[in-house]
């Protein structure tokens, strides 16, 4: 049946244009930043640190819950000084108390939250957010945490 695939097609070109631009601001966004280090909890954002040429070191790997290594606590405490970090990037859904230990035996640096959108709200839904929106959050904070210009 090709009842509608016109009006279907025509939704799929909005959103692939909204994703290009979105793309295009993470692009132009992360392109002169301070520092290329993206410190989180856990590798969920592994994907989009590589595809905008940043570093991803998490705590511990994909499994948000994992307990991490003291060791490698130690490691990233290291490296945040090494490489001027001001931020470690926790997730929406994900306690920060791993973060929170991190930043303070790193010497006092923020904690931030970056959103993977699984947990966004039903009212976040109604006020419109979307994965554009909140990857612009995201963004935004990013740029904060790199310095970028």
């Amino acid at each position: 049946d090709r009842r509608g695939e016109s009006a279907y097609a025509a939704r799929a070109a909005a959103v692939g244009a909204r994703l290009d631009a979105l793309d295009a601001r993470f692009t132009t966004g992360l392109a002169q930043c301070d520092r290329r280090v993206l410190v989180t909890t856990h590798d969920a954002f592994g994907y989009l640190a590589r595809a905008y040429d940043l570093r991803p070191e998490g705590v511990t790997g994909l499994a948000p819950d994992a307990e991490p290594d003291p060791a490698r606590l130690a490691e990233l405490a290291d490296l945040i000084e090494r490489t001027g970090t001001t931020t470690v990037f926790t997730e929406e859904l994900v306690s920060p108390r791993i973060a929170r230990t991190l930043a303070r035996e790193a010497g006092g640096v923020r904690v931030a939250v970056l959103n993977p959108l699984e947990g966004l709200t039903d009212a976040e839904r109604r006020a419109g957010d979307d994965y554009i929106e909140v990857m612009d959050r995201n963004l935004a904070r990013l740029r904060r945490a790199l310095g970028c210009t």
